[in-house]
């Protein structure tokens, strides 16, 4: 049987957000060169989280925050047509339904989207751009709604919206951690009082040693 690429730890385990901050399970790096943090947001969010992450020598050990600037968040492509200019990136887009994304690239017939917020863009609406002013009419409704898009975290932190069944992905690399570190830990913060349900995942892999069964992650 050949050995599994890839090892998946809990650090979050189904939960109410609302019931937080919830400080995820520490795992070591020990073993391993990379670690993604699967965040996913469930059929109920009702109030915005914060994400944050901390460093340690140990499992058990003190901790620092650990600095991070990239992360990926759940997109879609939207297809249009009868643009009467580009889209800028960084806009909200708005549909005349209510629907609303972040640009992420403007392609000439479609858009790269972001930060969607639960209504569907439809087929033959309006869709406008809220700071370039720019106008389009949405061809078929919004796909690919699977994709991850690039984003940047500012101040080692970013907020997820109060949008259901989102996906987050935080990409932490071995040297990332520093000299005298090798244990990290995700941190999901407050809901607030509205019910909000998440888990987080670790996803390891560059495994130093191979065999048919990982080695662990959860002990120095």
């Amino acid at each position: 049987m050949p050995a599994i690429k890839n090892h998946y730890v809990p650090g979050v385990t189904p939960i109410d957000l609302s019931g937080g901050p919830l400080a995820g399970d520490f795992v070591s790096m020990k073993n391993y060169e990379h670690c993604d943090v699967v965040i996913m947001i469930g059929a109920t969010a009702g109030a915005t989280c914060a994400v944050t992450m901390d460093k340690a020598a140990a499992v058990t050990g003190d901790t620092v925050t650990l600095a991070f600037t990239k992360y990926y968040s759940t997109g879609f492509r939207l297809d249009y047509s009868g643009a009467n200019g580009s889209f800028s990136v960084g806009e909200t887009i708005t549909g005349d339904g209510g629907g609303t994304g972040v640009v992420y690239q403007d392609n000439g017939d479609h858009l790269i989207m972001h930060t969607f917020n639960g209504t569907t863009f439809v087929d033959g609406e309006t869709i406008t751009g809220g700071t370039s002013l720019k106008t389009a009419k949405a061809s078929g409704i919004q796909k690919n709604e699977d994709i991850l898009v690039p984003r940047t975290a500012e101040s080692d932190t970013f907020t997820i919206p109060a949008t259901a069944n989102r996906t987050y992905v935080i990409p932490v690399d071995a040297d990332m951690l520093g000299d005298g570190y090798d244990c990290f830990q995700v941190d999901l913060g407050d809901a607030a009082a509205a019910q909000t349900d998440g888990v987080a995942i670790y996803v390891m892999s560059g495994p130093k040693y191979n065999g048919e069964i990982p080695e662990t992650a959860i002990y120095d």
